[in-house]
């Protein structure tokens, strides 16, 4: 289990850094005059920042010792099972939002 927790951070942390990466993306598009691809970026960095943090929490505690790690792997996967597609659902709300401030 402890090796499954380790994967699930590792995953975690490639999250955090596509984060990162849509951060400089919404930088970027900021400097070069587009505002609605810059408030997308910007929002889809903290969308993906936000769930690498609490999904991260289980599988920390889980490697702690504060949480047994059977309950963080159980935990970070029902929290995956649950906040994904509201995500999917938030990122879509964005794109629609980003398509109906584009100028035509």
């Amino acid at each position: 289990m402890q090796a499954f927790l380790w994967l699930l951070l590792a995953l975690d942390c490639g999250q955090l850094a596509f984060a990162l990466v849509a951060l400089a993306r919404g930088r970027r598009s900021n400097r070069a005059g587009a505002p609605s691809h810059a408030r997308y970026s910007y929002q889809h960095s903290a969308l993906l920042a936000t769930g690498s943090v609490i999904l991260a929490a289980p599988i920390v505690l889980g490697l702690a010792g504060a949480i047994g790690e059977r309950t963080a792997v159980y935990t970070a996967l029902a929290l995956e099972l649950v906040v994904f597609p509201l995500a999917w659902k938030a990122l879509g709300r964005f794109d629609t939002e980003h398509q109906a401030r584009r100028p035509a």
